[in-house]
């Protein structure tokens, strides 16, 4: 390389200079094969995905249709807010929920907080059953959930709201479900308080939110189906992941 103006810079010398290894034409079309090969089977887990995917939103739109009790949210669910509590530059301490870890609707522990232990932490432990609300967040997010499938060792923090469901009257699991359909999402971005950068809805107009409940033996038939469902989209999803690492493993072997 050389230097002008700060700017690095490769001379057209270097590059026709420089040697290139190249297989036999044989062995070129053997390893495009394969290549093909791998691609086709990662096209074919997409559109397997996106099946899923437009299996599951052409349920929702069943399922969930005008049935059961009405409830208010803050009738059947504990609606409380994070801790505020300033979050530490390093990542020690307790880990704690913030806007970010909601991804996907789903928990990612990559993206979280850091606090100092206080005393009351054991109230801001979230367990499994609670769900993550995004309520304070741009409009196309508001109303994101996250569901606590397992112990994540997760403190509640900002941004984030935390219901915790009446397991008497509604099953965690179906109501996480619930809260993600279009119905409820479009509902939550039509009643959010809307500022310049950012939207937001509060505990109580939260707590207005109504919902309809069905029996506990419904709750859990419609479960049932859509965590056999998920399981098959996590699999399949797993599965396009491994051939796509496959092939980037191939192709660092290959042109080392």
């Amino acid at each position: 390389m050389s230097a002008k103006n700060s700017v690095d810079s490769v001379r057209k010398e270097m590059i026709t200079e420089m040697p290139l290894y190249l297989p036999s034409k044989q062995e070129q079309a053997k390893i495009g094969v394969l290549l093909s090969l791998l691609d086709e089977r990662i096209s074919t887990q997409n559109k397997v995905i996106d099946k899923l995917q437009s299996l599951i939103r052409g349920i929702n739109q069943r399922v969930f249709m005008n049935s059961g009790n009405n409830y208010k949210l803050g009738e059947i669910c504990e609606i409380r807010s994070g801790y505020s509590g300033s979050q530490l530059l390093s990542k020690k301490g307790l880990k704690v929920s913030r806007i970010e870890t909601i991804s996907g609707h789903k928990v990612n522990m990559e993206r979280v907080g850091y606090v100092a232990p206080f005393e009351s932490s054991e109230n801001y432990r979230l367990r499994v059953g609670d769900i993550l609300f995004s309520n304070i967040n741009s409009v196309e997010y508001i109303g994101n959930t996250a569901f606590i499938d397992k112990d994540y060792d997760l403190y509640h923090g900002m941004n984030l709201l935390r219901l915790t469901p009446n397991h008497m009257v509604v099953i965690p699991f179906y109501l996480y479900l619930l809260l993600n359909t279009n119905r409820m999402l479009n509902r939550f971005k039509a009643v959010c308080n809307k500022a310049v950068s950012q939207a937001s809805i509060n505990q109580t107009e939260l707590g207005k939110t109504v919902v309809q409940i069905p029996p506990i033996k419904t709750q859990e038939q419609i479960c049932e189906l859509y965590q056999a469902l998920y399981t098959k989209l996590e699999t399949e999803s797993h599965t396009k992941s491994l051939f796509q690492n496959q092939k980037q493993y191939l192709l660092r072997q290959m042109f080392i």
